[in-house]
């Protein structure tokens, strides 16, 4: 296999990886069906060990781009199994539209367990507090959204603001530090006017409608790990579903 690929310098190459691989099968380069290289091949392609190779053929097993069967090894599924019904995050979404995936931290801290929160999420009696973090999302510079998510951790598992910082991506985070995989998600979609502070933050007129999305995210052991409120300028982003007849019950 042609070592062509150069990784950038002072990134996780884990992420690199996984961009690269999906970029192959995105553009044909890794057809449907086509059975992949081995591990050991592609440690040695990537210049990382078997074990970081492992963890980027789980991710694109997970987004529905990659299956694995005995005897045959890990191959590419056709294109309708991760365009459609596939949990991303805002990070996937904009690389796959070609910008630069960026936020500003508005808030990272504890607050009181609300009823609400406490019901969505199934959260005991023992959790009086939880992480609650409210982000700006930017492609490149414009801001793309605004986003705040609870998160339901264990006493032992914890993030840090700098570590957010520095990873970009908190599906990234979680999965990297504390092995927690995004898998699905239930979502309720609106529309409304914004408020004067969130209009400041997305840099948009008086007039411009948002979108709101309120969503609880399940992990790989389907339990819920995340409530998350967003508003994004319906100028500058659009929801996309794919639909077929079964999904309707006639």
């Amino acid at each position: 296999m042609k070592n062509d690929i150069l990784l950038p310098k002072k990134t996780s190459k884990y992420k690199d990886i996984i961009e690269s691989m999906r970029k192959k099968m995105t553009s044909g380069e890794w057809a449907q069906d086509f059975i992949i290289p081995s591990e050991r091949e592609l440690a040695e392609h990537y210049g990382v060990n078997r074990i970081t190779i492992r963890k980027a053929i789980a991710n694109l097993k997970q987004q529905g781009y990659l299956h694995s069967e005995a005897k045959r090894g890990n191959y590419v599924l056709p294109p309708r199994s991760h365009d459609s019904n596939m949990l991303y995050s805002f990070s996937d979404d904009t690389r796959r539209l070609g910008g630069m995936p960026g936020q500003k931290i508005l808030e990272f801290g504890f607050v009181p367990v609300s009823e609400f929160i406490r019901s969505n999420l199934q959260l005991p009696l023992s959790y009086q507090s939880i992480l609650r973090i409210k982000r700006v999302r930017l492609s490149d510079t414009t801001p793309m959204g605004i986003q705040t998510s609870y998160l339901k951790l264990k006493p032992e598992q914890f993030i840090t603001q700098q570590e957010l910082e520095d990873a970009g991506s908190l599906y990234m985070l979680l999965e990297e530090k504390l092995n927690i995989h995004m898998m699905e998600a239930y979502e309720s979609i609106g529309a409304r006017l914004p408020s004067p502070v969130e209009r400041q933050y997305l840099e948009i007129g008086i007039e411009e409608v948002v979108l709101t999305s309120s969503r609880i995210t399940y992990s790989s052991d389907r339990k819920p790990v995340e409530y998350v409120e967003m508003i994004y300028p319906t100028s500058r982003y659009v929801y996309r579903m794919k639909v077929n007849r079964d999904t309707f019950n006639y």
